[in-house]
């Protein structure tokens, strides 16, 4: 009987131990669907607000001085709000999203932003615009100004504003890419529905300084891709508009060149050239880094015709796009 009770006893303590840990996994696996559930309520949230923001920035596309609510919208599986706030050229969105309502909210994510839309002094001054750092091998030759808001190493043969902290912070300024799209395809060189490019290589001007148009009206290239001109001394003539809303990267390589100005939100890279190859008779915009890489020559000032170039560009009237320039996310309990 002693060995049949003592027996029992543990059968009993095994059955209170295994009980013990079948409750724990119990409850753990209960947690953990409910953090689990908690955080996927937070994703939705967040992504209500960033619909929020979303919103509000279409809206000051259409027009920048609009600083309407956005009053709570429903979404899926929960709703979103907006405010937008002036602040000089700025305009600050501050949008919430709920779950499952704000009314009765469970869960809240906020995000804020800052927007800009505006052309930048000097934006049409500089051999060089570049958001990022800019390369320079010593046997390379820029004349014109260079405007960087990273480092500038290397040769220039003009003045070098580096490490900009606006241009460092807010990237290079937007520009209407569907004004110069339709720019572009009025005059023949971009088909919007194939997105195929055709290059000038005629001249720069797609009609020529005269009398009653003294700037004159260059032409205007949007390339929907990469741009890429390697080799067998092709030119390319013309304002190069590159990717558009897309970030896309520009390379002039060999002995290849350009007749104008080229403007891309991504980098460019110039590698290459030899003899006395002006791979730019003109100015470059960057939204990413320059690097200059081989023999070339990016001439702004004589004997290049930058001020010329720029100054037809600029008599376009080119708006700047809604950009933005900071996003966070405010602390919020959820």
């Amino acid at each position: 009987m002693n060995r049949r009770g003592a027996a029992l006893i543990i059968c009993y303590m095994i059955i209170a131990a295994l009980s013990i840990l079948a409750a724990a996994f119990l409850l753990r696996s209960v947690s953990e669907r409910a953090v689990a559930g908690k955080y996927f309520d937070s994703t939705q949230a967040l992504w209500l607000a960033e619909a929020g923001v979303n919103k509000a920035i279409a809206q000051l596309r259409g027009y920048f001085n609009n600083v309407a609510s956005i009053p709570a919208t429903s979404l899926g599986p929960g709703e979103y709000s907006a405010t937008i706030i002036a602040n000089g050229d700025n305009r600050t969105v501050a949008a919430s999203g709920f779950i499952p309502l704000a009314s009765a909210v469970k869960v809240r994510r906020d995000i804020e932003v800052t927007a800009i839309k505006r052309i930048p002094l000097g934006f049409y001054d500089n051999s060089i615009y570049s958001a990022g750092a800019v390369s320079i091998e010593s046997n390379c030759v820029v004349n014109g100004d260079v405007l960087s808001g990273g480092a500038v190493t290397g040769p220039v043969n003009g003045s070098v504003a580096q490490s900009d902290s606006t241009l460092h912070n807010n990237g290079l300024p937007s520009l209407s890419f569907d004004q110069l799209q339709q720019m572009s395809a009025a005059q023949g060189w971009y088909n919007p529905t194939t997105h195929v490019t055709t290059y000038p290589t005629a001249s720069f001007w797609f009609e020529a300084p005269s009398e009653s148009n003294p700037t004159g009206t260059p032409n205007v290239v949007f390339v929907y891709d990469d741009f890429t001109l390697v080799g067998g001394n092709q030119v390319v003539k013309g304002f190069i508009v590159v990717g558009g809303d897309a970030i896309y990267d520009a390379e002039i390589g060999g002995n290849a060149s350009i007749d104008g100005c080229l403007y891309t939100r991504g980098n460019i890279w110039l590698h290459g050239g030899g003899g006395n190859v002006i791979n730019v008779d003109g100015g470059l915009w960057s939204g990413g880094t320059t690097t200059m890489t081989g023999n070339e020559q990016i001439n702004f000032d004589p004997p290049g015709h930058g001020v010329e170039y720029m100054n037809s560009i600029r008599a376009l009237g080119i708006n700047a796009d809604v950009q933005v320039i900071s996003w966070r996310e405010m602390q919020s309990a959820y």
